[in-house]
C-alpha cells in the first residue's frame, strides 16, 4: 500500500491514512505525539512508562553532534547527488562578523569593509547549505566511496527509494505506528537500515544490536510493512565503520533475536495501551529494591 502525500498542511502523523510515504518533512515525521508509536517511544517505554512521559514533554529537539553527522550520513550515502548541494564544510574566517551598526555605518573603514565583503561572498557560497566539519567531510567521503565499493552494500542502495515513512495501525492494541525506513526496494521487499558504529563485525555489530535495540526496531518496522501489504522478505543492516580503512559488512538478525525483538516490542506496546486506559504512568515499583552488584564488581 504506496500513498502520495496530498496536502502541504499535514502537520500530524494522524492526520495521515496508513500506507508508506515519500518526502515527509523531518518535523512532521519526528514530532512527537502522545499514543504515537516509534522506536524513540518504544525506547523510553523500555525505561518505564514515567520516563516515556517526561521525553514526550520534552521539546527541546536535543542537537547533538551525533545526530548532525547521522542526517549527513544518510545523504552521502543514499543520496549522494545531493550531497554537494546540501552540504558545505566549515571554515576558520579571517573576518568576524560584522555587527549591523557597523555594516550601515556612514563611513564605515577599510576593514569594515574588507568583512562585509568576505561574509556576502560566504554566504552566496553557503546558498543554504548546512555546514559540517572538515574531519566529518572527510570521514563521510570515506564511508560514502567505501560503501559504494562494496559487492553487496554497494548493490543494494540502487534501484529503490530513500527515507520512506510507514504509517499504520497495530495489528493488536490499534495504536497508531510510524517509522522511517531509510532505504525500500519495493520490488524484492528489502529494507536496508544504514549504521554508522566502531565495530562493523559480526561479533562486534552483534553488541551494537543488543545494546541500541536494532532487533525491536527490526520487529517495529517490520510490523509496519505487513500491515501496509508489502510483508518484508529481508530487513537488512549495512554497518559501516566510522574510521579507515571504513570497512562495510551487510547482517541480517538470526531467529532467536528477531523472536526477542517482537517479545519486547509488544511487552512495550502493552504497557502504553494499560497506561492510556488508565492515564497513569508509574516508575520503578515502590517497593525497597535489593542490589546485587554487577559481576565484575566481585572481582579484584
Amino acid at each position: 500500500m504506496n500513498a502520495q502525500i496530498k496536502s502541504p498542511l499535514l502537520t500530524s502523523i494522524t492526520q495521515f491514512a496508513p500506507g508508506i510515504y515519500p518526502n515527509v518533512p523531518a518535523e512532521v515525521y519526528h514530532r512527537k505525539e502522545l499514543g504515537v508509536v516509534n522506536c524513540g517511544a518504544l525506547k523510553q517505554l523500555s525505561v518505564t512508562p514515567a520516563h516515556y512521559r517526561a521525553w514526550l514533554a520534552d521539546l527541546d529537539d536535543n542537537e547533538t553532534p551525533a545526530k548532525h553527522f547521522g542526517r549527513a550520513l544518510h545523504v552521502a550515502v543514499l543520496e549522494p547527488e545531493l550531497f554537494d548541494s546540501t552540504y558545505i564544510i566549515a571554515r576558520e574566517h579571517p573576518f568576524r562578523r560584522v555587527p549591523d551598526r557597523n555594516r550601515n555605518a556612514k563611513n564605515p573603514s577599510p576593514e569594515t569593509l574588507k568583512a562585509c565583503a568576505y561574509w556576502d561572498e560566504w554566504e552566496r557560497e553557503m546558498a543554504g547549505k548546512i555546514e559540517i566539519s572538515h574531519d566529518d567531510a572527510i570521514i563521510l567521503r570515506g564511508i560514502q566511496a567505501s560503501v559504494a565499493a562494496h559487492p553487496i552494500a554497494g548493490k543494494l542502495f540502487r534501484g529503490g527509494q530513500s527515507e520512506q515513512t510507514i504509517i499504520w495501525h497495530d495489528r493488536e492494541t490499534g495504536l497508531l505506528c510510524k517509522a522511517r525506513l531509510d532505504y525500500w526496494i519495493a520490488d524484492r521487499r528489502i529494507a536496508i537500515d544504514l549504521k554508522s558504529t566502531e565495530d562493523a563485525s559480526p561479533r562486534g555489530f552483534a553488541k551494537s544490536v543488543a545494546n541500541y535495540r536494532y532487533h525491536i526496531q527490526h520487529a517495529h518496522y517490520s510490523e509496519g510493512m505487513t500491515a501496509t501489504d508489502n510483508a518484508l522478505r529481508a530487513f537488512l543492516f549495512v554497518a559501516v565503520e566510522k574510521s579507515p580503512p571504513y570497512a562495510v559488512a551487510v547482517h541480517c538478525i538470526d531467529a532467536d533475536a528477531e523472536a526477542r525483538g517482537y517479545e519486547l516490542r509488544r511487552r512495550e506496546m502493552d504497557a502504553l495501551t494499560d497506561c492510556l486506559k488508565t492515564d497513569k504512568w508509574p516508575a520503578y515499583a515502590p517497593s525497597i529494591h535489593t542490589l546485587a552488584l554487577p559481576r565484575w564488581a566481585l572481582n579484584d
